[in-house]
């Protein structure tokens, strides 16, 4: 789709803005889909790969970024060569741990025996399906999103602009500035 959007947008002498989102993979982590999410960053960083690929570095502004984080966490101490998406290694109750997890959602309750107040054996709730749904730590109905800063990268002209940590609602105003779009002060000015 990205290709296509670009083919039809480039026809406009002026130029074009083109948002790519990657939504559903906030709609998986959403979900504790870990595993889901992870494939649809994947087809994310494609389609940001097929516009470096279909555009000029030197007049096209390309910025890549996130709205917010999720819950998800990466636990350590798995050996090197293992798969992200099994198990980490043992913890004090006997039991394996995955590598991936979240603070809180959805699929607290296959992992977790709320009557005998016990965890389960992750491995055993795993499938190996891009569906599958990893641990959470906390009920909720949807899981919530992080609050860590996000990163920001950039190429093209004003690039040097988007480096540093931002408000979130900065970033549209330096692709203004850059784009020469809208209200306000533009680089198009000087």
């Amino acid at each position: 789709m990205t290709a296509k959007a670009i083919e039809v947008l480039e026809q406009n002498p002026k130029g074009y803005f083109l948002f790519v989102e990657g939504g559903k993979i906030d709609k998986a982590h959403h979900a504790n889909k870990a595993k889901l999410a992870l494939d649809e960053t994947a087809e994310f960083s494609k389609a940001v790969a097929t516009a470096h690929e279909s555009t000029n570095e030197k007049d096209t502004l390309i910025v890549v970024s996130a709205d917010h984080s999720h819950t998800m966490s990466v636990a350590g101490y798995a050996p090197r060569s293992d798969d992200i998406f099994g198990v980490g290694a043992i913890a004090e109750d006997e039991l394996p741990y995955l590598v991936l997890s979240y603070a809180n959602g959805p699929s607290y309750k296959k992992f977790f025996d709320t009557k005998k107040n016990v965890r389960l054996d992750p491995s055993t709730v795993l499938s190996g399906d891009i569906d599958d749904v990893f641990p959470a730590t906390a009920p909720m109905d949807s899981e919530t999103h992080g609050g860590e800063d996000v990163p920001v990268y950039a190429t093209g002209p004003w690039s040097h602009l988007f480096s540093g940590v931002y408000e979130q609602s900065t970033i549209p105003h330096l692709m203004a500035y850059a784009g020469c779009l809208g209200h306000g002060q533009k680089a198009c000015d000087k």
